[in-house]
């Protein structure tokens, strides 16, 4: 990393350092903010040695990157909003990702990738759906970390909620073909695996 490199206005620059301590814990450091402590939870056994044991004493790196997602989404959403003069009380989101993981432990062959993410997004709002659909496709244009997740071509199901109502206003499909999704395909292929174990 090249340092006293001078860079555009426009250019946002983030730093982080990292510190690798016993077993599978890390530490991860920003200037000036308290420090964020990664590990595997307990039981993620990834065989010999067996010094290389979660202990469940911090975030998995997984999780860390979900919250950043969640995270850039929701101030994006709250610029987008002041920019279109959309008035709302709160945000919640919810996010959910389906790895898979043999690449990983069990076949070094495979690539370890995400096979599905969902993010549901839930505002207390009265504004129409138009307008919450002007704001999820502004949002959506300009956050950095969907971009990310989009330009990697991660298959993703955004559900968008009004906290007053259960039912979606409406979902968006990014990288998912209409149809049945990976999600309903490795649900299938449970329930398979749970009946032959209980005739087994």
């Amino acid at each position: 990393m090249k340092e006293g490199l001078k860079y555009p206005d426009y250019v946002g620059i983030s730093d982080i350092t990292t510190v690798s301590h016993e077993q599978m814990r890390v530490e991860g450091f920003f200037d000036g903010q308290p420090s964020l402590m990664f590990d595997e939870p307990e039981g993620f056994n990834i065989g010999d040695p067996p010094e290389l044991q979660g202990k469940s004493r911090g975030w998995t790196p997984v999780h860390a990157q979900l919250a950043a997602l969640a995270g850039c989404t929701s101030i994006t959403i709250a610029v987008v909003a002041r920019d279109q003069k959309f008035k709302h009380v709160s945000l919640t989101t919810k996010l959910r990702s389906l790895i898979d993981i043999r690449g990983f432990f069990f076949d070094l062959h495979m690539q370890p990738k995400y096979q599905q993410l969902n993010f549901d997004l839930t505002l207390n709002t009265q504004e129409s759906n138009q307008k919450v659909r002007a704001l999820a496709a502004e949002t959506h244009r300009r956050c950095p970390q969907l971009g990310l997740f989009r330009l990697a071509k991660i298959p993703m199901l955004v559900t968008w909620y009004r906290s007053s109502s259960k039912r979606p206003l409406f979902e968006e499909r990014f990288n998912l073909r209409s149809g049945t999704t990976p999600e309903d395909r490795l649900a299938a292929k449970g329930v398979k695996a749970q009946k032959k174990l209980s005739f087994s």
